[in-house]
């Protein structure tokens, strides 16, 4: 009998210590190639308005094309200047210390869930505490919807 239509254009199924290892080395590739931390964000004038705020590396001298991450934020009407950092600001919390270390996390939950895998078949994982956190930050790295 041959397979449905329907299953022959299904995607097969991954591992969830693929993903979590898939999304890891994702975030490594990402970290490698970012400008170095430690980011911090400041204020920029800008002639058309464009930008407000930037995200700049301390790893670099001030003002040098090599410090500068990206430029980002809005004005709110009438005010001027920056007023609005917000994307700057998550952007620099986001910097590659996080993702080296939330990669980190991964793998150890990539392992757990290979050990359990091997010890009785399951793929219950248990590093954090089955609320499956992890996958779903996996599971987004990676480009996929996650439903709560």
């Amino acid at each position: 009998m041959a397979p449905s239509i329907s299953s022959a254009l299904e995607a097969p199924k991954v591992s969830l210590d693929a993903e979590l290892r898939n999304a890891a080395a994702k975030l490594r590739k990402h970290v490698k190639h970012a400008t170095e931390s430690p980011w911090v964000t400041g204020s920029v004038w800008s002639p058309r308005v464009t930008s407000t705020s930037a995200v700049y590396s301390h790893a670099h001298p001030a003002g040098t094309v090599a410090s500068e991450v990206v430029a980002s934020g809005k004005i709110r009407p009438g005010y001027g200047g920056i007023r609005e950092p917000w994307n700057a600001e998550y952007i620099a919390l986001m910097q590659p210390s996080v993702g080296a270390a939330l990669a980190s996390l991964l793998e150890v939950e990539a392992e757990v869930v290979a050990s359990r895998i091997a010890q009785d078949g399951t793929a219950d994982y248990a590093a954090d505490f089955g609320t499956g956190h992890l996958v779903d930050i996996a599971r987004l790295i990676n480009g996929e919807a996650v439903a709560r």
